[in-house]
């Protein structure tokens, strides 16, 4: 790690550290412990499986962008792949390694450098923007959530207002004019603006594969409702009962901050957002955050699977 990084790392420290010792100032540790001890095992069990259906959907998907850019690749070749990219989301400090990795599977498969970010980036976006729908949708069904964040249905339009104008904007810059500027540049800006001509290029394949954009879309959506039905499950494993259409709600607005780069690996803001969000329906703070924890320890699982493969894979 280069020296300049070394302050974010540590601002990243302090703040899951205050934010951990904040959440559990006056909560007992030994309720959490117990409510896990006593947790429903048959739904965690459950819950774990959920992770392996996720695989095989974020695979298809993987794959649907890939063949828009005239790539393929194997579906179980993009699952091993998504288990490594666990693996490095977990174990370093970062929840971008993930990415990396998966980006230099897709060029390994024969795929430019720049096809191989473009089609990443695209994967991610479309999550991304499922995610904010279903925040928006949940919130006309559940009016506790709204009354207690001001302006919340306004924040949540905006972003996928947002997300949808930068998609148009890659989709219609003309690339030629990034060209020129790398052509009439020097240094780091002829750099940036070279490798922002590929990604565009790359990106502006899209505008004339709609069908597997709808596709990869729908298989968002099948992805976020089998990640939000994770989340009931670990819920009523330990015992919290909240309306299946509030976690269509607390669910995607909880994964989108845990998404920011704010802390380490989410560490003190996953326990904040779901202690927040579940006290709104009258959930004592130590379920949730055994909800918390449990889910991370299921995460952490994952990664480990994932360094399984890492390990033995060619």
């Amino acid at each position: 790690m280069s020296q300049k990084n070394l302050p974010i790392l540590a601002l990243k420290l302090l703040l899951s550290g205050g934010l951990i010792l904040w959440i559990t100032r006056d909560v007992a540790l030994d309720s959490v412990f117990a409510v896990i001890e006593s947790a429903n095992l048959a739904l965690l069990g459950l819950a774990f499986s959920l992770f392996f259906v996720g695989y095989i959907i974020s695979a298809f998907r993987w794959r649907t962008l890939m063949r828009a850019q005239g790539g393929n690749a194997p579906i179980l070749y993009l699952i091993r792949s998504f288990m490594v990219a666990l693996f490095f989301n977990n174990f370093l400090p970062s929840t971008v390694g993930g990415d990396v990795v998966r980006m230099y599977d897709s060029w390994r498969v024969g795929g430019s450098k720049s096809d191989a970010v473009a089609v990443v980036l695209v994967d991610r976006f479309l999550g991304v923007l499922v995610l904010l729908c279903f925040a928006l949708i949940a919130l006309t069904l559940d009016q506790a959530v709204v009354g207690q964040i001001p302006l919340i249905g306004w924040w949540v339009a905006a972003g996928i207002g947002g997300a949808i104008l930068l998609a148009w904007l890659a989709l219609n810059i003309p690339a030629a004019r990034i060209d020129t500027l790398a052509t009439t540049s020097g240094g780091l800006a002829k750099i940036i603006a070279s490798a922002l001509t590929k990604i565009l290029g790359s990106f502006q394949v899209y505008r004339s594969a709609s069908s597997a954009i709808l596709r990869a879309f729908v298989l968002s959506v099948l992805l976020q409702i089998n990640v939000v039905v994770h989340f009931v499950l670990i819920a009523r494993g330990v015992g919290i009962m909240v309306p299946v259409e509030s976690m269509f709600l607390i669910v995607p607005v909880a994964i989108f901050v845990m998404m920011l780069p704010l802390s380490i690996n989410a560490i003190g803001v996953r326990e904040a957002i779901f202690v927040f969000f579940f006290s709104l329906y009258g959930v004592p703070d130590f379920q949730a955050l055994a909800l918390a924890w449990v889910s991370y320890g299921f995460t952490l699982i994952q990664g480990v699977l994932g360094g399984i493969v890492f390990a033995v894979r060619r």
